[in-house]
C-alpha cells in the first residue's frame, strides 16, 4: 500500500517524459503492447545442441532462448520493470512463467500447468537447463492444487466469481497480494512469460499481454522454417533455417533505445552462445 510492493520497488527520479508516461499512454497492458518478430539463423543453435550432444548433454531451442533471456534481463535491468496503478516499479528478481503441457497425446490435451522459476541472472546456461529439466519434471509428476479446488469454483455463481477477481486486481493495484500468491501460483507476476510453440510444431505468434498481474514481455518461440536469403559473397538466392519468435513488450516501461540495444546484444550471444557457459560478470551490467 501507498506505492510498497513485495516483488518491486518504486522507481523514483525517472524525469517527466518517463514519469508521466503511464498516466499519458493507455493505462491497459493491452493496450500499450508493442510486437516484435525476432528472426535469427536456426544454424547457430543446431551447432552449439550438436555440439552439447556430442558432449553426452541433451540440449534445445528452449534452454538457450531462456538462457539468452535471462542473461540480458541481467545485463539490461530496466528490462525488468511493470508498471501498476499508473507507477513504474523495478522487480526484486528475474521471475519466468511457462505453461507445460503434461501430456501430448490427444485424449490429455486440456492438461497442462503452469511452472514459474526464478533466477538471479548470473547462472549459466548448463544450470539453467538443469533447473529447467528439474522443474519441468518435477511439475509433470505433480498434482496441480488449482486443479484440485477447480471443483469447488465451478460451483461458485458467476457474479461470486467476479467479484473474487475484481477483489484480486484491486488488491494487486495497492499492493496487498501474499508472497505465496506473487512468487508461487500467479502466472501473470513474472519478468517474462514464455510459450515453446516449437513443441507441437506451430509458427511463432503475437501473444497479447494480459491487465491483471504485472507481466510486460510475452515471447513466443515457433518452429524453424527454410527461408531465402541473398549470399552476399556469391549474390545467389540460397536457402537457411531460420527461428522466428514474437516478442509483446509494455512500450511504457521503457524508451526503444534501451530495447534496441537489448536486441542487439541477443544477437551477439546468438551468434557466439559459448558466452552463456560462464557466469555474468557484474561490470557487463548496464547501469546507465
Amino acid at each position: 500500500m501507498f506505492g510498497k510492493r513485495k516483488d518491486g520497488k518504486l522507481v523514483k527520479n525517472l524525469g517527466v517524459v518517463a514519469g508521466l508516461m503511464p498516466l499519458f499512454a493507455p493505462r491497459k497492458r493491452s493496450g500499450a503492447v508493442n510486437y516484435y518478430t525476432f528472426a535469427h539463423e536456426a544454424k547457430d543453435y543446431d551447432d552449439f545442441i550438436r555440439a552439447k550432444k556430442a558432449a553426452g548433454e541433451k540440449y534445445n531451442y528452449l534452454h538457450i532462448v531462456i538462457a539468452i533471456l535471462v542473461r540480458t534481463f541481467k545485463m539490461y535491468p530496466r528490462l525488468n520493470r511493470f508498471i501498476i496503478n499508473d507507477r513504474i516499479y523495478q522487480r526484486n528478481a528475474i521471475d519466468m512463467t511457462m505453461i507445460v503441457k503434461k501430456s501430448m497425446r490427444k485424449d490429455d490435451a486440456g492438461d497442462e500447468d503452469v511452472m514459474k522459476v526464478r533466477f538471479t541472472g548470473f547462472e549459466t546456461i548448463a544450470e539453467i537447463k538443469n533447473r529447467l529439466d528439474t522443474e519441468i519434471t518435477a511439475l509433470q509428476n505433480s498434482i496441480d492444487p488449482l486443479e484440485k479446488a477447480m471443483p469447488v469454483f465451478e460451483k461458485l455463481p458467476h457474479f461470486i466469481l467476479r467479484f473474487i477477481v475484481f477483489c484480486l486486481i484491486a488488491a494487486d493495484k495497492h499492493g496487498l497480494l501474499s508472497d505465496k500468491l506473487l512468487f508461487e501460483v500467479s502466472p501473470f507476476h513474472s519478468s517474462f512469460f514464455v510459450s515453446y510453440l516449437k513443441s507441437i510444431n506451430l509458427d511463432y505468434i503475437f501473444h497479447h499481454l494480459f491487465d491483471f498481474g504485472n507481466c510486460g514481455f510475452f515471447i513466443t518461440i515457433g518452429k524453424e522454417n527454410m527461408e531465402p536469403y541473398l549470399d552476399s559473397e556469391s549474390n545467389e538466392v540460397k536457402m537457411q533455417k531460420i527461428i522466428k519468435m514474437g516478442i509483446s513488450i509494455d512500450a511504457r516501461c521503457v524508451d526503444g533505445l534501451y530495447y534496441s540495444r537489448f536486441l542487439r546484444t541477443c544477437k551477439q550471444i546468438m551468434r557466439d552462445l559459448t558466452i552463456l557457459e560462464r557466469p555474468l560478470e557484474k561490470s557487463e551490467i548496464v547501469t546507465e
